[in-house]
């Protein structure tokens, strides 16, 4: 059997032959089309909720400012279902059917890996929100990430325990899936590197509704402090409230989906005091609290922190698209090209694979807010 990457590749390649994929977009003499596919419906609607607003945010503030280069900005958003190939099914319809310029793609690993042959196919510039560090060592030249990939968020994880936690054994808990794997093989590098003892790894598979086994295997294994490897912030809630009924038996720091809003909501008082990574802390910088600011007062509510990458992207693709108009390898080779561009995120610089961001912040969470406890910086390692 075909695998699903070969099988689109081939049906992409007769696509083009037969002409069927217009080389440039069309729009209208007073519009510049964009797409964004985030999870509308399915196991990851509430983060896509959280994505769109943030989006529209953006693109709110900058049709009101004129757009880009005196056109308005039509963004089309297609449903990526929370699945793989929803997202493989949304970009065909944004590219095919919408004739979007570039995109805005999803957060999730697996969605943007299970869609890269098509990416690279089309040409289309695409922002995504995925950590996974092979998402960027494919060779393909159309993405751009704009969050710290798992390589930085995994050394920074295992330099906190080290340096400022002071603890030697570790636990690790993670997903069976591409981010989980990845990121959970990444902490187990870097920690033997530092010279800590990862003293058990367990694993579960997305939507797992009990933890306690694992939990209790780490406790068995004398770990002091766990690493939770989460896509999920659903699943992270639930291990954080059985971590909770067992007692806290270690210390808890987890991957950014542990520490957004939807996971706060679900978690409530069980995450009170647990530790996190995050891409930015609110308030850090002006741009920071201008952002917090312009939430607050467009939407009556506190944002996410996860998602304000869909709000950045949108913002650095636009900006491209001034400096290079509205050609796809134009607007790529803008993208390669910016350098210290100030964000919400923090300060991007892209490296030529396509990896805009090299820092992340380390948080405690006190009384559901983030406190913050230092910014690491690891230089892309």
């Amino acid at each position: 059997m075909l695998s699903l990457r070969r099988l689109v590749s081939i049906t992409l390649m007769t696509i083009l032959a037969l002409g069927l994929i217009a080389s440039v977009p069309p729009a209208t003499a007073q519009e510049i089309r964009l797409g964004f596919t985030p999870p509308i419906t399915g196991a990851s609607a509430a983060q896509g909720s959280y994505q769109s607003k943030a989006i529209k945010l953006a693109l709110k503030q900058i049709n009101e400012a004129g757009g880009v280069n005196g056109k308005k900005i039509d963004l089309r958003i297609v449903d990526n279902q929370s699945t793989n190939p929803g997202a493989l099914a949304a970009l065909q319809k944004a590219v095919e059917q919408e004739k979007v310029l570039a995109l805005v793609g999803s957060v999730k690993s697996t969605q943007i890996l299970a869609a890269s042959d098509a990416i690279k196919t089309y040409g289309v510039p695409t922002i995504v929100g995925g950590t996974n560090v092979n998402i960027t060592r494919q060779g393909n030249p159309w993405l751009f990430r704009v969050r710290p990939d798992d390589s930085i968020a995994a050394a920074a994880i295992v330099k906190y325990i080290k340096e400022d936690a002071k603890l030697t054994k570790v636990g690790l808990l993670h997903d069976t899936d591409a981010f989980g794997t990845g990121g959970a093989d990444l902490v187990e590098k870097y920690a033997k590197e530092q010279g800590l003892t990862l003293v058990k790894r367990e694993k579960y598979t997305t939507k797992d509704k009990d933890y306690t086994a694992q939990l209790l295997s780490i406790k068995s294994a004398g770990a002091q402090i766990l690493v939770l490897y989460a896509p999920n912030p659903e699943d992270a809630a639930i291990v954080l409230r059985q971590y909770r009924q067992l007692g806290s038996p270690y210390k808890f720091i987890g991957t950014p989906s542990t520490i957004e809003r939807d996971c706060l909501n679900l978690a409530k008082e069980a995450a009170e005091g647990i530790f996190g990574i995050a891409d930015y802390v609110p308030g850090a910088s002006e741009a920071t609290r201008k952002y917090a600011a312009d939430y607050l007062k467009e939407y009556n509510e506190e944002f996410d922190p996860t998602s304000a990458w869909t709000y950045d992207g949108l913002n650095l693709l636009l900006n491209a698209i001034k400096k290079g108009g509205e050609d796809r390898a134009k607007i790529r080779e803008a993208l390669l090209a910016t350098q210290g561009y100030t964000g919400v995120l923090g300060n991007f610089s892209f490296t030529p694979g396509g990896d805009g961001l090299s820092e992340v912040s380390v948080v405690q969470i006190e009384k559901g807010k983030h406190k913050l406890l230092k910014v690491v910086n690891v230089g892309g390692k």
